[in-house]
């Protein structure tokens, strides 16, 4: 007996997409937080102080008060990433404003893609361009 595949059209309402995106984040925000630890800007400048095995990571600077400045993703290492050429972060407007910092490390490049967006959406960072819209509301076209 042959598995006969729907030829029906499912549609989903976009709405309903945002908000399982939204619930994806949340989680993702709170996975993150929980397998990573806060690192202060002096760990950082430190040798060795990040503990990086340098294979990818998904990282978030935040500001003293406790709000994202940014989100990134890099295949290599953390530290290493501040001084690319494509986005230099030493020379960017919220460099000098982050006190701390956190990083998974994640060897799979989709992996910290998919990550990095999910938090994005959930940390609403102050300097990230990526993507268009962090307000879930104006998330995807109706």
């Amino acid at each position: 007996m042959q598995a006969m595949i729907s030829s029906k059209t499912v549609t989903v309402p976009t709405e309903t997409l945002r908000k399982s995106i939204g619930v994806s984040a949340n989680k993702a925000r709170l996975w993150f937080k929980s397998r990573t630890q806060l690192k202060s800007r002096e760990q950082f400048k430190t040798k060795g102080g990040l503990d990086d095995t340098r294979r990818g990571a998904v990282y978030v600077y935040f500001h003293s008060d406790g709000h994202a400045l940014y989100v990134g993703q890099t295949g290599g290492g953390v530290k290493a990433r501040i001084h690319f050429q494509t986005a230099a972060h030493e020379k960017t407007q919220w460099w000098r404003q982050w006190t701390t910092m956190r990083f998974a490390q994640l060897k799979d490049e989709i992996d910290r893609l998919v990550l990095e967006l999910l938090l994005i959406l959930a940390y609403k960072p102050e300097f990230n361009k990526k993507p268009g819209a962090k307000n879930l509301d104006e998330l995807l076209p109706l």
